[in-house]
C-alpha cells in the first residue's frame, strides 16, 4: 500500500470571489494573492491616509507621525496573512478580543459548576426557555434526549430492519440540517419512579404511619443510591439547522420518525433551557 508523503487541507467549500487568487506579476517567484487580501492592504493604506491627513494625527510631531505608520504597516502586512486554513488573520481579531478578559479564559469543569461557561466555548451562544439554541456560527438548533432500540442481544433479523430504519431515515436528512448524536455515562434516572411513588402516596387508603415511613425509605433508596451510585448509558440528539424553517423542519421529520416506528427510536423528550444546560454540565464533568 502506497503512503502519501504530504498532506495539504482540503479546500472551504464556503469560498466566495473574495477568495479567488490574482497574480499581481507574471514572474513565476510572485505568489498569487486572494483578492479579499488585495482588498485588504487597500483598504488599510486609505484609512492610514485619512487618519494621518484628517485627524489629530495631522498637529503631532513628525517622530509621531512616523513611527504610526510604521506600526500601521507591519500590523497590516501581518493582519493581511492567510493562516493555515486559508483564512484571513485580520477575520480572528473580535475572537482574540472575547478572549482578553480573564473570565472568557477561565471556565469551571467541576461538578457543581453551571453549564455556561462550557457552552461559550463550545459555540452555543443563546438559549431561549424552551429549549431554543442559538449557535455563535448563526444556526440555530434543538436538543432532544432519546432512548435508542440498537443493542448486540437483538436478533439478526431485527438488527436488519434497525439499520435499513436508520439509513431510511437520514436519506429524507435536508443538507441544511445536521444532526448530532451524543451518548454520556450518567447516573441513573429516578424521576418516573419518584412520581409513581408519590401517586402510590395520594392513592393510600389506610394513612398508616408506617406505610409513610416505608415510602420515604423507598424514596431515600432512589435518590441516594440508584440516583447517584448506578450509572448508565444516555443518549442525545441535537438537530443543528440553517435556520428556523429548516430547524422546524428536521423537527417534524424526527417527530413523524418517532410516531411512525420505534426501530430507530423508542421514545424521544425535548429539551428545555434547564435540560440543555444540564446536558452540557454532564458532557463536561465526565469529562474531568
Amino acid at each position: 500500500m502506497a503512503y502519501k508523503g504530504s498532506y495539504s487541507i482540503p479546500n472551504s467549500l464556503d469560498k466566495s470571489m473574495l477568495d479567488q487568487e490574482i497574480a499581481l506579476s507574471k514572474s513565476a517567484h510572485v505568489q498569487p494573492f486572494p483578492i479579499k487580501v488585495v482588498l485588504f492592504y487597500l483598504a488599510s493604506l486609505l484609512i492610514l491616509f485619512w487618519v494621518v491627513s484628517s485627524t489629530f494625527i495631522r498637529d503631532s510631531s513628525l517622530t509621531i507621525i512616523v513611527l504610526l505608520v510604521m506600526w500601521w504597516l507591519l500590523a497590516t502586512v501581518y493582519f493581511g496573512r492567510y493562516s493555515k486554513t486559508k483564512e484571513l488573520r485580520f477575520s480572528g481579531i473580535p475572537a482574540l478580543l472575547s478572549y482578553l478578559p480573564r473570565v472568557s479564559r477561565r471556565v469551571l469543569t467541576r461538578r457543581s459548576s453551571n453549564a455556561s461557561g462550557f457552552y461559550s466555548i463550545a459555540g452555543v451562544k443563546d438559549v431561549d426557555d424552551d429549549g431554543r439554541v442559538a449557535f455563535s456560527d448563526g444556526t440555530v438548533g434543538r436538543a432532544y434526549l432519546v432512548v435508542g432500540s440498537a443493542s448486540v442481544l437483538v436478533f439478526e433479523a431485527d438488527k436488519r430492519a434497525i439499520v435499513n430504519r436508520v439509513d431510511s431515515f437520514y436519506r429524507k436528512v435536508e443538507h441544511s440540517v445536521e444532526f448530532i448524536c451524543l451518548t454520556t455515562k450518567e447516573p441513573q434516572r429516578v424521576d418516573r419512579a419518584l412520581a409513581n411513588l408519590e401517586r402510590r402516596n395520594l392513592v393510600l387508603e389506610v394513612r398508616d404511619p408506617e406505610l409513610f415511613a416505608l415510602l420515604d425509605e423507598q424514596a431515600e433508596i432512589l435518590v441516594e443510591h440508584v440516583g447517584t451510585r448506578f450509572s448508565s448509558i444516555h443518549q442525545y440528539l441535537v438537530i443543528k439547522a440553517d435556520n428556523d424553517e429548516a430547524l422546524r423542519r428536521g423537527h417534524a421529520l424526527l417527530q413523524a420518525e418517532v410516531e411512525d416506528s420505534s426501530l430507530m427510536i423508542k421514545s424521544c423528550m425535548v429539551l428545555d433551557r434547564p435540560g440543555f444546560l444540564e446536558m452540557g454540565k454532564t458532557l463536561f464533568s465526565n469529562a474531568s
